[in-house]
């Protein structure tokens, strides 16, 4: 049967669509948006002149506004400013903007008045108002007004009557949204300015460079869809700049060099998988991927907000394994050398990276990084050695002070019975000892011409009497002197009594602990939760 015409519909968009897309924006990406559209009018004119951008984030009054001098809007492009699709940008362009409607409906999402002012080089000013009433009315039809002058080359967007409130914590959070998202443009001649205050480029390439875990990088080419190409470096290795509370690990990923999303934990980077990166824990996260690719914006991965990676697009899938292959290998890395992060990793601020080629990079093959090698993970003693070498070379007194802990963890290996009570005995001689070389090498303390051999002869021979001279320069808790006196007790037990008492191992982890503190507060000696 062949076809025949039956009818003709109107295909024009409906006006409302701007609204069924408010819950894909708050205030940071739809400013992103705003900021998005002139960094993309002054990458196409050529960035031949400094571009500035003025965010103001009024709480009190719940105002937005954002400033921009990358060009401006000319009369005959009017329709730029509310036509959905509508978009002077080139998809094969590398911008980061693409789908023309990003500014416009980021815009209608964060207030119900938009106010578009705009001055294209030295043309008149014109001014657009997009409000509830023309969104809810069918005709698209929409008032340009010729208005005072405004500088050449600028575009000023003021939004009032918020659909969501903004508060003066907001406004923290956005300055550090945008310093990491913008940090590139930001070093290449456009500066933001938010409230007033200029926003300084915040970047994430804080590697470390130990010998045995150098970061690597790949750079590379891929073809998401025919004769379509996009450049890709992936750069992965573990961090120095750690926060803890912020859980600043994971995969971070730059579309353009615009920061798309960071910290990124997702079972298709590697996470939650036990053969690859596992479960996201503390214990790795010094292990940071770096993603970026550069080209056409209508190859990119992110989503319509730029806000997130859309793991089933083929700019992702060309690249998953490798991306999986980096965050495994620097997980690894960073769980093997947890026990000594400092000295094994984060000591190490300098170095060349590794280069993975790019026939290795684009290769099928699930990993082409080497094994991570097996930690060389040091005694206790030899890591309570290495971390107090300054002090020992300053203070050769104190090696037998630590030798005596170092002979503690020895005998615990020890299949002897007694050998709690020998453990007992050492870590109190341990404590006599350490008072009496504080006193004997703190001559400016206890000075030799007050201090001579007769009267520390008679300090000495009452060890209460050690402890309060020395307590009167170190103060030490009453309930640590307390801790240590109950184990003392504890000794004379063993030399002045028939019944012997029972000494458990935790009771010598916890006395050795609080001799450990005791050499910590005499002599600065480190020691592993002392």
């Amino acid at each position: 049967m062949r076809k025949s015409v039956l009818k003709t519909v109107d295909g024009t968009p409906k006006k409302r669509l701007f609204l069924s897309i408010i819950s894909d924006y708050d205030i940071r990406t739809g400013l992103c948006e705003l900021i998005d559209n002139a960094i993309d009018l002054w990458t196409t004119c050529g960035s031949e002149k400094p571009l500035e951008i003025r965010v103001t984030l009024d709480a009190q009054r719940q105002l937005i506004s954002v400033n921009d001098n990358a060009g401006g809007v000319s009369e005959d492009n009017v329709e730029l400013l509310i036509s959905p699709g509508a978009s002077r940008n080139d998809v094969g362009d590398a911008l980061i903007g693409i789908f023309g409607v990003g500014g416009k409906r980021a815009g209608i999402a964060l207030g119900e008045l938009v106010e578009i002012k705009t001055r294209h080089g030295s043309d008149k000013s014109i001014q657009v108002d997009i409000s509830n009433e023309w969104i809810e009315s069918p005709d698209w039809d929409l008032d340009v007004y010729q208005v005072a002058d405004l500088p050449p080359g600028t575009t000023t967007v003021d939004i009032s009557k918020l659909r969501q409130p903004f508060y003066e914590s907001d406004i923290i959070d956005i300055r550090k949204h945008l310093a990491e998202t913008y940090s590139w443009f930001c070093e290449k001649g456009c500066t933001i300015f938010l409230n007033d205050e200029e926003i300084l480029p915040k970047v994430f390439n804080s590697w470390a460079y130990p010998q045995d875990f150098l970061p690597h990088y790949a750079s590379f080419k891929i073809e998401p869809v025919h004769k379509g190409f996009l450049d890709v470096k992936i750069t992965g290795g573990l961090i120095t700049d750690r926060d803890a509370e912020m859980e600043n690990y994971g995969v971070y990923v730059y579309c353009n060099n615009r920061l798309i999303v960071k910290e990124l934990k997702h079972r298709e980077v590697g996470y939650y998988v036990s053969s690859e990166a596992g479960v996201p824990h503390p214990d790795a996260s010094l292990c940071r991927v770096i993603v970026e690719y550069n080209g056409p914006a209508n190859l990119m991965p992110w989503n319509s907000s730029k806000s997130n990676v859309n793991f089933s697009h083929p700019a992702f899938a060309q690249i998953r394994n490798r991306v999986i292959d980096f965050t495994s290998y620097f997980t690894k890395a960073s769980r093997r050398t947890k026990h000594d992060w400092q000295g094994l990793i984060l000591s190490h601020t300098s170095g060349s990276m590794k280069t993975i080629q790019p026939s290795s990079a684009l290769s099928t093959r699930k990993t082409v990084l080497p094994r991570p090698p097996m930690s060389k993970r040091q005694s206790p003693y030899a890591l309570i050695k290495t971390n107090n070498e300054v002090i020992l070379k300053d203070k050769p007194w104190t090696i037998g002070l630590i030798e005596s802990i170092g002979l503690v963890d020895i005998i615990s290996k020890q299949n002897f019975q007694s050998k709690n009570r020998a453990s007992l005995i050492l870590l109190d001689s341990n404590f006599e000892i350490a008072l009496k070389e504080f006193i004997v090498t703190r001559t400016d303390l206890f000075p030799p011409y007050k201090w001579g051999g007769v009267e520390l002869a008679r300090l000495f021979q009452r060890r209460s009497d050690v402890i309060k001279a020395v307590n009167e320069h170190v103060k030490f808790s009453q309930s640590l002197l307390d801790k240590i006196n109950y184990y003392y007790n504890i000794r004379n037990t063993f030399i002045h009594q028939r019944a012997s008492a029972t000494v458990t191992d935790e009771q010598i982890a916890d006395y050795r602990s609080a001799i450990e503190t005791v050499l910590k507060g005499l002599f600065g000696l480190k020691f592993p939760d002392a």
